[in-house]
């Protein structure tokens, strides 16, 4: 399969991603209500998160208790990777990214994104929910950031590597028959920096 090289991911792979990570120090146990939550009557055994970064969210995921098989991070910034795979060994971490993911069809219960979606290029992004929705058996999460329209938020000097937008809207655009089962807001009293998630179960 040919490999999806997108300026992005050069820079998320390279020493932008690497300053990102080393800045990237979140208390994960601030995140914990918020996931118990969002997983609150769920079934799930195989979840995956795409961009988990150093696994702040991962961790969080171990800690609620509610999986009951795997948890899989998929990260294409190296020294991400190498932190999360020393934080904890509740969870695995593989190199990869949104576009190819190392799943067969169907292979997890739930797939999601917190902040990822948004530093994908509009003409990139149905390349990867494409791969998100192929890999989901049930249920989809996106947490992002939230626009009505379609906004280019200059980021670290960069015009290129941020987008907010209706996140809700492009999922169903693309996946008509997905039905939204929960959606929510998660601030900074949870850990996170404004993002407006949706769950959608197909």
């Amino acid at each position: 399969m040919r490999v999806l090289a997108t300026e992005q991911l050069e820079h998320w792979q390279g020493e932008f991603g690497d300053a990102y990570t080393q800045r990237n120090t979140i208390d994960w146990q601030a995140r914990l209500p918020a996931w118990q939550h969002m997983l609150d009557g769920l079934a799930l055994e195989h979840v995956v998160e795409i961009g988990c970064n150093r696994g702040h969210n991962l961790r969080a995921l171990a800690e609620t208790g509610k999986i009951g098989g795997n948890i899989i991070g998929i990260e294409p910034n190296q020294s991400a990777i190498e932190m999360a795979r020393r934080t904890s060994p509740a969870y695995s971490v593989l190199h990869g990214n949104a576009f190819q993911l190392p799943f067969v069809d169907g292979y997890a219960d739930l797939v999601f994104t917190v902040g990822v979606l948004i530093h994908i290029a509009p003409p990139d992004l149905p390349r990867a929910l494409s791969e998100m929705y192929r890999v989901s058996r049930r249920y989809l999460l996106c947490a992002e950031y939230f626009a009505e329209d379609e906004t280019v938020v200059e980021y670290r000097g960069h015009s290129n590597l941020l987008w907010k937008r209706d996140f809700r809207q492009a999922y169903l655009d693309q996946f008509p028959t997905l039905n939204v089962v929960k959606e929510g807001y998660w601030g900074e009293e949870y850990g996170f920096d404004r993002v407006t998630w949706w769950l959608f179960e197909k």
